[in-house]
C-alpha cells in the first residue's frame, strides 16, 4: 500500500520516534511505500527507508505542513492517510486548514488518526473525529475519549534500553559501560551519590516545576542527592530560575549542555543515562503514552509518577504511583491531574532510603517493559492499513455533520459532497 503519513519525523521528538519505529517496519517488514510530510524536519540527511518531505517549502512558519497537504495527496496518491498528532491538531487538519478550504483531505478517506489521550472530560469537538476518520489510541485509557477504538501501544527496543545487569551498553564515543557506577561516571556524577533523573520536554504539561518542589524537602534533608533534568532548561518554563530559589540545593541540579527540543541525544547514551539514575521522577499532568517512562522502566530504573492517564499501563509495577491531588482543566479544554507534591516527596525519600525497594521495583519495571514491542505495533498498523484501504469510505453528508461542525468549531461550512 502507498501510505501518506502526517506527523513528526527526521527529528528527535517523541512523535518522531513513533513515526520511525512503526513506519520503517511498515516498509521493511510489510512492504508498504510510506511517504511522510514530516513535522519539524529541516531537510537534513536522515538514514531511513521512509520518504521524508519538508513541511515548510511553501510557508516557512508552517511546521505541520498544512500548506502542502493537497500537493502531497496529488504527489503520493495514497491508499491510506495516517495522521499522528493530538486531537485538536487533527481537527485543525481536517476542518480548519486555510489551504484546504474545500476539505479535500477530509474527503480523501480512508484516514487513520493515531491520537494520544492524556486527560478526561475532553472537548465536545473531539466527537467529530470518529465520524470522519478511524481513531486509534495509544493506551486503554485513550478509549475513555474514543470508546471502542483500537489500542496500539508504543514499543521499546530492548537491545538499546535494558538494565546494565543484562549486558553492557556502548556509548556513542565507543566506551563500553558495564555498571551503574561507570554509567554515573561517564556523565560526571559521583557513583556514591543518589541520582534523580527526569527526561522530557520542558513544557507546561510535563510540569517540571512540581518535580522541583517535590525534590526540595528531600534534598534539604539529605545532602548526597543530585538531580539531572534532561531537557532545555529555558523552554516553556525557566527551570534555571526556579532551581535557583533554594540556595542550598541549586548547585545540585544539572542540565545537559548539548540537547535541544528536537535534536535529542544518541539513544545509546540516553539508555546509559537511565541506567545511571537511582530514581526517575515525573510530575507530568498526564500522558498520551509516556515513552520516557517506558524507557526508564526498561532500564530497570524505579519510577515515581502519577496514577493518571496512561501512566499506570506503562509503568506497571515498576514504580510508586501517586494519586492526584485533584483534577483541573487545562488550555485545551481537557481535565488533567495536579500532583500531590507532598506524597511525591515521601515516595522519593522511600526510594532514597531503600536500595532493596529500588532493586525490586526496577526488576518489575524491566520485566513489564518487555511486553511492549515496536514489531507488534507495526503489525497492528499493517492490519489497520489493510482494513482501511479495502473498506468502503464512510458516507458523511452536510446534513449528517455540517450542523455539528458549525456548532462545535464555529464555522458555517459543511462537509463537501
Amino acid at each position: 500500500m502507498r501510505v501518506l503519513w502526517l506527523g513528526d519525523a527526521g527529528c528527535h521528538t517523541g512523535f518522531a520516534r513513533v513515526t520511525h519505529s512503526i513506519g520503517e517496519r511498515l516498509v521493511s517488514t510489510f512492504g508498504h511505500d510510506v511517504h511522510v510530510l514530516a513535522t519539524n524536519y529541516d531537510g537534513d540527511f536522515v538514514d531511513t527507508p521512509l520518504k521524508l518531505y519538508r513541511p515548510t517549502t511553501k510557508l516557512p512558519t508552517d511546521v505541520y505542513g498544512t500548506s502542502r497537504f493537497l500537493e502531497m495527496l496529488l504527489k503520493v496518491q495514497p491508499d491510506v492517510v495516517i495522521v499522528l498528532n493530538d486531537a485538536h491538531i487533527v481537527l485543525r487538519f481536517l476542518f480548519q486548514n486555510p489551504w484546504d478550504e474545500k476539505r479535500i483531505l477530509l474527503r480523501h478517506r480512508p484516514i487513520v488518526a493515531y491520537i494520544p489521550v492524556d486527560g478526561t472530560n475532553v472537548p465536545a469537538t473531539w466527537s467529530l473525529i470518529p465520524k470522519v476518520v478511524d481513531p486509534v489510541v495509544m493506551c486503554e485509557f485513550g478509549r475513555t475519549a474514543f470508546p471502542g477504538a483500537p489500542v496500539v501501544y508504543h514499543g521499546i527496543d530492548t537491545s538499546v534500553y535494558h538494565p546494565l545487569s543484562e549486558g553492557p551498553i556502548r556509548a556513542s564515543n565507543g566506551q563500553l559501560v558495564r555498571t551503574k557506577s561507570e554509567a554515573k561516571q561517564i556523565f560526571g556524577y559521583d557513583p556514591d551519590r543518589f541520582l534523580v533523573l527526569r527526561v522530557d520536554r520542558n513544557s507546561m504539561r510535563k510540569n517540571y516545576v512540581d518535580t522541583w518542589h517535590a525534590l526540595q524537602p528531600v534534598m534539604d534533608k539529605y545532602s548526597d542527592i543530585d538531580v539531572h533534568f534532561h531537557c532545555v532548561p529555558k523552554d516553556e518554563s525557566d527551570l534555571i530560575l526556579v532551581a535557583s530559589r533554594n540556595q542550598s540545593t541549586k548547585t545540585r541540579f544539572f542540565y545537559p549542555g548539548d540537547v535541544n527540543t528536537f535534536r535529542g541525544w544518541p539513544e545509546e547514551n540516553l539508555a546509559i543515562l537511565y541506567n545511571a539514575a537511582d530514581a526517575f521522577v515525573s510530575t507530568s499532568w498526564g500522558e498520551g503514552f509516556g515513552l520516557t517512562l517506558l524507557e526508564a522502566a526498561a532500564c530497570g530504573t524505579p519510577i515515581v509518577a502519577q496514577a493518571a492517564s496512561s501512566i499506570p499501563e506503562v509503568v506497571g509495577e515498576g514504580g510508586i504511583l501517586i494519586e492526584p491531588e485533584r483534577r483541573f482543566t487545562v488550555y485545551a479544554g481537557v481535565d488533567m491531574a495536579l500532583p500531590n507534591v507532598t506524597a511525591f516527596s515521601q515516595a522519593i525519600e522511600r526510594l532514597y532510603l531503600s536500595k532493596g525497594l529500588r532493586r525490586e521495583l526496577g526488576a518489575k519495571g524491566a520485566s513489564h517493559a518487555k511486553s511492549f514491542s515496536w514489531d507488534v505495533a507495526a503489525e497492528r498498523f499493517d492490519a489497520l492499513i489493510g482494513d482501511a484501504a479495502t473498506r468502503p469510505s464512510k458516507e458523511v453528508t452536510d446534513a449528517d455533520l455540517g450542523g455539528e461542525v458549525q456548532d462545535l468549531l464555529g464555522t458555517s461550512e459543511g462537509v463537501p459532497e
